[in-house]
């Protein structure tokens, strides 16, 4: 591991355990693959559209939002592993933002949006205002159960035709995926009441796993019905986060390679990381060259 433990820590790399899970790409892959070419682009026009200055930009959201390298500095509370390289930091360099306030906090949930989440941290909207003309969101997966997830699936036997996760946990997760939509609405309520001119962008979670099918040993323990079930849990969270966007408006980034640069890929191409030791980067969360693809991401998008 990169950092030494800490119950901080733990929970936050318990998530990414989870995400790593529930968040399965669609190519399967294994530690010696590298990625598909990308597909070229139909048009051959390169010019970049005219778009106005970003003038105050606020980034909210857990740890697949605040996490950069292990070896860059972090901002704010020691317990939010903020980094000053997470794709918040990157796109505001990128962009040259007049005013850029990082609320990100690793673990975050959405009713973290309006109360403390430890005791340094005020509530994420706290740092959104009137004149806030961008904001960027990631946030839904922890409300989910993922905790709860990884420590299943760590502790849980393989199971070649079973699912015992599944079985566990499925009417507490499905009872909290069928709350998300909600939470999530009011989650974009509160930014428009709070900063009603800003432009919101949702960055979606990039995959770590391959299909169970895939050639990654990592997953080998994992019971196959397990990984098949966190993938139902995948598209029901995807899809509560894209309808939530869409109802208030927002726009939602993802890399468009972000399926063919899985954590079973060879480590120079990785976005996101089982072990983070390959490419100094946090365990189960994405990578350096991951923060900044989700950068371009959002540069793309506006």
């Amino acid at each position: 591991m990169p950092l030494p433990p800490s119950p901080r820590l733990v929970a936050l790399f318990a998530g990414g355990m989870a995400a790593a899970l529930v968040l399965g790409a669609c190519a399967p892959g294994d530690d010696d693959e590298a990625p598909p070419a990308a597909a070229g682009p139909a048009a051959t026009d390169t010019s970049e559209p005219e778009r106005a200055p970003v003038t105050k930009y606020v980034a909210l959201g857990d740890s697949f939002a605040a996490l950069g390298p292990t070896g860059a500095p972090t901002s704010g509370p020691d317990g939010c592993l903020r980094s000053t390289r997470n794709y918040p930091s990157l796109f505001a360099e990128r962009a040259g933002v007049a005013e850029f306030v990082d609320a990100t906090c690793g673990g975050a949930r959405t009713v973290d949006m309006t109360e403390p989440q430890i005791a340094t941290t005020p509530p994420q909207f706290d740092a959104l205002t009137a004149d806030t003309d961008l904001v960027t969101l990631s946030i839904g997966g922890n409300d989910i159960g993922f905790g709860a997830i990884a420590g299943c699936v760590a502790q849980t036997p393989r199971v070649p035709d079973g699912a015992p996760c599944r079985d566990r946990l499925d009417a507490e997760v499905s009872s909290a995926l069928a709350g998300l939509g909600t939470r999530l609405d009011q989650v974009h309520e509160g930014i428009r009441e709070r900063s009603p001119v800003a432009r919101v962008v949702v960055t979606a979670y990039m995959p770590l796993v391959p299909p169970a099918e895939g050639g990654c040993d990592f997953l080998s323990r994992v019971s196959p019905g397990d990984v098949s079930w966190t993938r139902d849990v995948t598209d029901r969270v995807n899809r509560a986060i894209s309808e939530a966007a869409e109802n208030a408006g927002a726009e939602v980034a993802m890399p468009g390679d972000a399926d063919e640069r899985h954590a079973c890929t060879q480590p120079e191409v990785r976005y996101t990381d089982f072990t983070g030791v390959d490419t100094g980067s946090h365990p189960m969360h994405p990578t350096e060259q991951g923060q900044r693809a989700m950068a371009a991401a959002v540069a793309g998008v506006l």
